[in-house]
């Protein structure tokens, strides 16, 4: 009985130094790179995170998913690295969460990148955005989200919302021009206002 307790408790201490979760230092730490849109730093540090976590299903995660495609985006658009390579990094989170930085909500009849507009598809009203890089010459991701909840757009009209959801494809441009590169498209998704 005592082997059994002492091999027990071998097997949870191993377990807990293997199981880590991205913590806020961790998220902090990239922030300095997406400002200056280094796509590579920020690539390879959320990279070396994410390689590390694959069992925390945090939403701090599902952010710095988020910024390891969308930095991956921005590295094709500076030739740093191929569509082939986008996608195959891209596709490896298909099924995870993935949550998006706050946009400001617009109405959908204005135009706007790095806003969130809500759309009506197919009787359904869904989310979309368009993120592209600061100097607005290249689109890195078009996102669309349906909402697991009904949403009603005037909560969210003249606020900054977050969105989030399970990917479910993710489409690189078939042309593999550098105008935009890609698409990506959420289920089970979310909108919440920042307070």
């Amino acid at each position: 009985m005592k082997n059994i307790l002492i091999l027990f408790f071998a097997l949870l201490f191993n377990t807990t130094i293997h199981a880590q979760t991205i913590s806020y230092e961790d998220f902090k730490a990239i922030i300095p790179s997406i400002e200056k849109e280094d796509f590579k730093e920020t690539f390879d540090i959320t990279n070396k995170l994410l390689s590390t976590t694959q069992n925390d299903s945090s939403e701090l995660r599902g952010i710095v998913i988020y910024m390891n495609i969308f930095s991956s985006a921005g590295m094709v658009t500076s030739d740093q690295m191929t569509y082939d390579a986008f996608s195959k990094n891209a596709q490896k989170y298909l099924g995870q969460q993935l949550v998006m930085p706050a946009h400001p909500c617009i109405d959908s009849s204005a135009n706007g990148f790095n806003s969130l507009q809500f759309i009506t598809k197919n009787g359904t009203i869904q989310g979309t955005t368009t993120t592209s890089n600061n100097t607005q010459t290249n689109i890195l991701c078009f996102e669309y989200f349906k909402f697991a909840a009904p949403v009603n757009p005037a909560d969210f009209i003249g606020k900054d919302v977050r969105c989030g959801g399970i990917l479910t494809s993710v489409e690189p441009n078939p042309n593999k021009s550098k105008i935009w590169i890609c698409r990506l498209h959420f289920d089970n998704a979310f909108a919440r206002t920042l307070n």
